[in-house]
């Protein structure tokens, strides 16, 4: 435990008070002594810039006084505290800040705005310094907070590289930065040359032997970058270029990029390159890659892109991507995702972000990643370019649970992708597929606890997959991040508390309820109702010796011992029936242990039992190896559907089927295999009961609830 003046308190007994003099002669001494205490911020000078008023003759320190040009301010080499002042509503057409000195800790050097109208705009046009044209440079600085200013440059046929505001280190002075904050800037209509040009740009740049630069400490916050060439905002280091320099995995400490918007950028929206635990949040992005509005006539030199993506990190350790937006995500030669754990990406998460019309798909796993995580996050309508997950050879372990997959409309390739090296695990997952998505079964991936809805549902090898309606409130209807509450699980869906416990979970879901409200639920939402459990309406255990209550057509009917009492049907031939119940009952869920006896039999559950002519049945049937869903109507049988399980005879398993209106939903081992809907629903109501045919089997546990 340390105290607040930062000295860590010991037990010394009673403790001598010093005189007051004596105590403030310590104090003095230890000022004069070198002992340091928290840094203390410099006053620092105010000055103004007016586009219209003002004169480079004046002294600037006042509003009367303010200067006029933007050149003067780049003539000055500014001091901790300062403050740099540009008018609202000016306009500063051909100009740029190209800005010198450095402040400390506590004593940051700021740009920003004085009075009330619009953000001073620096269209910069065609100017260039060193061949590069920007509206704001802070070039070998520390301690930097720009805000609240407008910067444009226009088309211009000049090819060159151009930033909207550019953040370098290079050259003598070049090394080690600190404490860079870009703050609501709104940046638009800006075109580069390549890649290292684009709205906000970190770069670290130089060759053989020059001084390797490093930043620790960059908030980029609450800006728009809009209509840009080449990308949105980005950290890049010639790292990634020069062998001599040595900081390729951690050039950019202490990044935080937050709260941003980035719409039609040429190339990506959100790069982050060469960071150690940057945190990217609350950003969103649309209209990503060769989306730029340009005369093609006047800007003709942007760079060829084959692959973008919205947001995503290169040569990074432990990123952190929440609640961030990405939609119309272009894909070009390839690519085309919102999310993207790329090359030597480790420790890395994505989590509570939300996605739509994304042509490559949602996330995009590259090669020499390993350990990442992908949970509790949204994908409604991502287009179907690459599948829903696109995994590249080479890639480690990718954890992906607790999302929600949603397809609506002609995607038909892979919702899940299994990676060659590492292994994949999806669970707590929903899949809607409402379209025609295929799945992936691989010894490279494992399914445990998802929901699949929809086409192709049955071909996952999850043994605990639920296959039926998952019961969400209104899908496909969110319109952003904050409006997915249609992805919230109603009362009745049964993937509440069906999921299984994640470890490390991050402890909220999606919508920020805290996890487990009881047993884990499947999906991004974590159910916040209490349930009610069901009314029981009829149970036996046959513990009583007996079945009286049973009404039996056929077999050979007794209790018997198998550990417990249980019903047992002894004859091999012909069809036996046991009912009993309500004919008045009409939505119910009924379930029983069965154990098949013989080989090549069959043994189910009769519900909506009218009489012996009309009635449901789901059984397990040996022949085959078939869960299958009857009906009988004036007499005759038929299989109405049916999917493959291995049936052991020998073996209890649990058939429980669930009825409400027209539609039926029955499991086998807590496992949904069969939804069915009838569109004559009839019979409308009626008994429980047993069947099987030329076959024999022990029934126990039979239960009903409303």
């Amino acid at each position: 435990m340390t105290g607040s003046n930062g000295y860590s308190p010991r037990n010394t007994g009673r403790r001598r008070r010093l005189p007051m003099l004596v105590m403030i002669f310590v104090l003095l001494l230890g000022l004069g002594s070198g002992i340091s205490g928290p840094a203390a911020s410099a006053a620092g000078t105010t000055y103004y810039v007016d586009a219209v008023q003002g004169s480079d003759s004046y002294s600037g320190t006042s509003e009367a006084a303010a200067w006029k040009t933007l050149g003067k301010v780049n003539s000055m080499t500014f001091n901790p505290g300062d403050r740099i002042l540009l008018k609202a509503g000016g306009v500063w057409n051909d100009q740029y800040l190209d800005l010198h000195g450095s402040g400390t800790e506590g004593s940051p050097i700021t740009v920003d705005r004085y009075g009330s109208g619009a953000k001073p705009l620096i269209n910069f046009g065609n100017t260039a310094a060193g061949g590069e044209g920007f509206g704001v440079r802070l070039r070998n600085v520390s301690y930097w907070e720009i805000n609240n200013l407008e910067i444009t440059s226009g088309q211009h046929a000049t090819d060159m590289r151009r930033s909207g505001v550019l953040v370098v280190g290079e050259g003598t002075g070049a090394g080690d930065f600190r404490h860079i904050v870009i703050r609501g800037l709104d940046i638009h209509d800006i075109f580069g040359t390549d890649r290292r040009t684009g709205g906000i740009n970190f770069h670290a740049r130089g060759s053989g032997s020059a001084p390797e630069s490093t930043w620790d400490g960059i908030l980029i916050e609450n800006n728009t970058v809009i209509n840009v060439a080449d990308t949105g905002i980005q950290t890049m280091t010639d790292a990634f270029l020069n062998n001599a320099w040595t900081h390729k995995f951690d050039a950019f400490r202490g990044v935080v990029i937050r709260g941003n918007t980035v719409e039609r950028i040429h190339r990506d929206g959100i790069l982050v390159r060469a960071a150690v635990s940057p945190l990217i949040e609350y950003n969103k992005t649309k209209s990503i890659g060769e989306a730029c509005d340009i005369d093609p006539a006047v800007v003709n030199y942007l760079d060829n892109i084959a692959v973008v993506a919205a947001q995503w990190a290169y040569y990074t350790t432990g990123a952190l991507f929440q609640y961030n937006e990405a939609s119309d995500t272009r894909m070009l030669e390839g690519d085309g995702q919102p999310w993207d754990f790329d090359v030597e990406v480790h420790d890395s998460i994505y989590q509570y972000n939300y996605s739509y019309n994304n042509e490559g798909g949602t996330l995009l796993v590259m090669n020499n990643t390993n350990n990442n995580i992908f949970r509790y996050n949204i994908s409604q309508n991502d287009l179907d370019g690459n599948g829903a997950f696109h995994l590249l050879s080479g890639g480690g372990n990718l954890h992906i649970y607790n999302n929600i997959i949603y397809r609506s409309g002609t995607q038909n390739r892979a919702l899940t992708h299994a990676s060659n090296t590492g292994m994949v695990y999806y669970t707590n997952n929903i899949f809607y597929n409402a379209a025609s998505g295929q799945y992936t079964n691989s010894p490279r991936m494992t399914y445990s606890h998802n929901s699949f809805y929809g086409a192709n549902a049955g071909v996952p090898s999850d043994p605990y997959k639920i296959t039926g309606n998952p019961g969400l409130a209104s899908p496909g209807t969110a319109t952003g991040r904050e409006s997915a509450d249609g992805y919230k699980l109603l009362p009745s869906s049964p993937l509440i508390h069906a999921g299984v416990s994640v470890p490390d979970n991050g402890g909220l879901d999606y919508f920020g309820n805290p996890l487990y409200n009881g047993a884990p639920d499947i999906g991004a939402y974590e159910f916040q109702g209490t349930i009610t459990p069901p009314a029981t309406l009829f149970q036996d255990d046959f513990e009583d010796n007996d079945y009286s209550g049973w009404t039996t057509s056929g077999g050979a009917w007794s209790v018997t011992e198998d550990g417990t009492r249980t019903l047992s049907q002894t004859s091999g031939s012909g069809e036996a029936l046991a009912y009993t119940g309500d004919a008045a009952w009409r939505n119910y869920t009924y379930s029983a242990r069965v154990k098949l006896l013989n080989t090549f039999g069959n043994v189910g559950l009769l519900f909506r039992y009218a009489d012996a002519s009309n009635y449901y049945l789901f059984r397990l049937n040996d022949s085959g190896d078939k869960a299958e869903l009857l009906k009988k109507t004036a007499g005759t049988l038929t299989v109405v559907s049916s999917t493959n399980t291995a049936v052991i005879p020998g073996q209890w398993t649990e058939l429980k089927v669930s009825v409400s209106d027209s539609t039926i939903t029955a499991s086998a081992g807590g496992v949904q295999l069969i939804e069915w809907t009838d569109p004559a629903a009839q019979p409308a109501g009626g008994l429980i009961g047993l069947r099987m045919h030329s076959s024999t089997a022990r029934i126990d546990d039979v239960k009903v609830t409303e």
